[in-house]
């Protein structure tokens, strides 16, 4: 099975679906969970710091696509993989703070690899440094492909 550019936050969900498949994760600018990443934009870019916006938001999705944005956790799913994980985040990140890729990187068990791409906006880590993002992964992957 092949992972394709899913956002990270869906290939790490489908960790424990594709596990015995995949050899590696390579993950860029990935947030902690759906609760977390709405509640952060919703007092950045809105200035609302009230949860019951996102409770409402919450019962509804969860009434019309069976979606729980607290269970839709990247960090819960990361927590339980083995699989070697590269966490790569833009340290200009305003979208998704790079604390959650702290956080992450902080709850996925070794063996993982962290690159914080400095100056880098959300989504724009290949943009900003595309020699060195095409040789972290190649490196990346060489290591962890050997003998597999």
């Amino acid at each position: 099975h092949e992972l394709r550019d899913v956002g990270a936050p869906q290939a790490i969900d489908q960790i424990h679906l594709y596990g015995h498949n995949v050899k590696w994760f390579v993950e860029d600018c990935g947030y902690t969970s759906v609760w977390e990443q709405f509640r952060y934009v919703l007092a950045k870019d809105y200035h609302i710091s009230s949860k019951s916006l996102l409770k409402a938001a919450q019962k509804k999705a969860e009434k019309l696509y069976n979606l729980n944005f607290k269970k839709a956790s990247s960090e819960n799913q990361v927590k339980k993989s083995n699989l070697p994980m590269l966490f790569i985040h833009g340290g200009g990140d305003t979208y998704v703070p790079v604390k959650m890729v702290e956080q992450l990187y902080n709850a996925k068990p070794e063996p993982k690899e962290k690159w914080i791409v400095p100056g880098a906006a959300h989504a724009q880590s290949y943009k900003t440094a595309p020699a060195e993002y095409t040789k972290k992964i190649k490196e990346f992957v060489s290591k962890y492909s050997k003998n597999k």
